[in-house]
């Protein structure tokens, strides 16, 4: 087995600056090895050389005096902690611009993208397509690294301050795309919105990472690469990181939607690394985010089933946030302890969730929504749903946040394998193969919607609501005919002044449409991206409802915990169980503060357990069994729990 695919790392980044080139290699590892790590990424090459280069269009850092690289390879590797070397080939120093402006950006307006000193490449560009890999190859052959990883590979149009320049204009993009689709490439703003444009990237992207993978390998097959994406590459690099400009909500389960989207997908055959990012924002790398919140991003991994890592950025030495430091050891050190249990989790998962696009506000509604409710889903990504559709079979329920994204044969192996289908976001014609199992047509679609509600009169159905009839509805709506359906819609009235409050009519458009064998269901509105905005229970509710009416299977166990508790429950290779429990109170939707333990937690399991073995002195839980079920009652909960059962 490739030792990345044994899945157990805890790694720290040093996000080395050019000062950093002459720090004390002995002092630094002392750091590393005092917070249980067992592999670190460093600066190799790109910007800045960190060894000394034979290359000219390389720079080494001007503060470098001996080989910084082949010193920390050489102390690591004498104390059994492997190294992934880091590059980035997006910038080089300015200076080589003049000599060989074919290999930059070039921004609509004709102009490149400089930043202080440095110049941004192009994807498309000699520099790029076959440069880089002569400075891999320089590396490879002369330090024995274990693994490489390439920082901003891609096509890059923001820069450090987040400044959108647009889609490169260069010669060899110009060529390249011509050549792809016969046509020029879009102009103004465009490109955002041009899927051609979209598949036209992802080929490029695909194509060099291939071309790096070949010549990777011929050098030494045991090399491990990684980057932000899954072509060509051995561990997906993903990152859990905060921004100051960032628009609410925020989304607390990034660590966990970041593992689980990786491990549903390409899980058996890659590896993930989600980066606990410390620093509050790239302008502000020099303040970690709240200790706590490095806590759950960091147990999140690992409950996930992940590997641990966490970045900062330059040597330890000048780094002013200590609490960053000692939040990830204490993590890292229940993994270290406990290491022969992690990354080697088989999923009990009843439900698989698509996801159409990272960040998708629809589906990241869902992932909220089901980790609420304590739903356990595994998440299947849309680029391995297209490559690998059989693995939507097996599960009881497939929820489709993007039914007109969605590929069509996903969705047939998921019926074959006798799942029902839950879509959501319904509100058109495009969704083809959707309205096809639905049995339904298209009509029309609603926009002015505001001030309209949907009716959970039928209490059958919607049981989570005794005591409200009506739940808000915005956004759009699809009308349909053909399909049963439920959730009628409440028309839009006055609603002011006060006076004028009334007039409200229950039509004949159905909110929730259902086929008549009973294998699908969809909402005709964006019931996900209506909780990921605003937060009202009762549009969870209305899903979780829903998914149990059409699925009761998928549920598998059942708890009175509060939504603020994160429950994992896996199968290990023994044949035993993992339990793990994170508490994630302690946050109020923009600040994390330390958990406030949860009481009087219960948890019944759909099995007999025969014996409970808590972890790090957890307390032990009550037992009660009961034939095939047994009910677990936890004393208060602290930040992470969690117990193998013998079953």
């Amino acid at each position: 087995m490739a030792w990345w695919l044994q899945n157990n790392l805890r790694m720290i980044q040093n996000n080395l600056r050019d000062i950093d080139a002459g720090m004390d290699v002995d002092a630094w590892f002392a750091e590393i090895e005092s917070s249980h790590c067992n592999c670190v990424m460093v600066g190799a090459g790109g910007i800045t050389s960190f060894y000394p280069t034979n290359l000219p269009y390389q720079t080494r850092s001007p503060y470098l005096k001996g080989d910084l690289l082949g010193e920390i390879v050489r102390v690591c590797h004498a104390h059994g902690v492997r190294v992934i070397a880091r590059f980035d080939f997006s910038k080089t120093h300015e200076r080589l611009l003049a000599e060989h402006p074919e290999w930059y950006y070039v921004s609509e307006a004709g102009e490149h993208l400089h930043y202080n000193d440095t110049a941004a490449t192009c994807v498309c560009g000699e520099y790029q397509q076959r440069l880089s890999i002569e400075i891999l190859r320089e590396v490879l052959e002369n330090y024995p690294v274990d693994g490489i990883f390439f920082n901003m590979f891609g096509f890059q149009t923001k820069d450090y301050s987040n400044v959108e320049h647009g889609i490169c204009n260069c010669p060899a993009c110009r060529k390249a795309y011509l050549d792809y689709c016969g046509r020029d490439l879009p102009q103004g703003q465009d490109w955002k919105t041009d899927e051609t444009y979209a598949a036209f990237k992802e080929q490029v992207v695909g194509d060099l990472l291939l071309r790096i993978r070949r010549a990777v390998k011929a050098i030494n097959p045991e090399v491990a690469i990684c980057t932000y994406h899954h072509k060509g590459v051995d561990i997906i690099r993903e990152e859990s990181n905060s921004a100051v400009d960032r628009p609410l909500p925020f989304f607390l389960y990034s660590a966990s939607e970041n593992c689980q989207s990786a491990a549903g997908s390409w899980g058996g055959e890659k590896t993930m690394l989600n980066c606990a990012i410390n620093a509050v924002d790239i302008f502000y790398r020099f303040q970690g985010v709240s200790p706590e919140l490095t806590k759950i991003r960091l147990y999140e991994n690992m409950a996930a089933g992940s590997q641990l890592d966490f970045c900062i950025i330059g040597d330890f030495a000048d780094y002013p946030d200590r609490a960053g430091v000692a939040a990830m050891r204490e993590v890292f050190g229940v993994h270290a302890r406990n290491e022969a249990l992690y990354g080697k989790f088989q999923s009990l998962a009843r439900v698989l969730l698509y996801r159409p696009r990272k960040g998708d506000p629809e589906y990241l509604g869902w992932f909220n929504l089901l980790k609420e409710g304590h739903v356990l889903f595994d998440v299947l990504d849309h680029p391995a749903a297209v490559e690998h559709p059989e693995r939507a079979a097996g599960y009881a329920a497939l929820i489709v946040p993007d039914p007109a994204r969605a590929p069509a044969a996903m969705l047939r192996a998921a019926r074959e394998g006798g799942a029902k289908l839950l879509f959501s976001g319904l509100v058109d014609g495009e969704a083809t193969e959707a309205l096809r199992l639905l049995g339904a047509e298209w009509r029309t679609t609603l926009r002015a919607t505001r001030a309209a509600y949907l009716s959970t009169a039928d209490k059958t159905r919607f049981p989570s609501f005794p005591d409200r009839d009506w739940v808000i509805l915005d956004r759009e709506f699809g009308v349909f005919s053909g399909a049963q359906g439920a959730l009628p819609l409440v028309h839009s009235a006055m609603f002011g002044p006060p006076e004028r409050c009334f007039g409200h009519e229950t039509g004949e458009e159905r909110g929730l449409l259902r086929s008549a064998d009973g294998t699908s269901a969809a909402f005709a509105f964006r019931l996900g991206r209506l909780y990921h905005d605003y937060g009202y229970a009762d549009h969870r509710l209305l899903a979780l409802d829903a998914l149990r009416d059409l699925a009761p299977e998928a549920f598998l166990l059942r708890t009175n915990a509060p939504t603020c508790v994160e429950v994992f429950w896996n199968g290990l290779p023994d044949g035993r169980m993992f339990l793990q429990l994170l508490n994630l109170s302690g946050f109020n939707g923009v600040t994390v503060e330390p958990c406030i333990p949860v009481p009087n937690v219960e948890i019944c399991l759909p099995c007999a357990v025969t014996g409970v073995h808590p972890l790090e002195g957890a307390p032990q839980p009550a037992v009660e069994a009961g034939g095939a079920q047994t009910r677990l009652r936890f004393a208060p909960l602290a930040r992470y729990q969690a117990f193998v059962l013998d079953v």
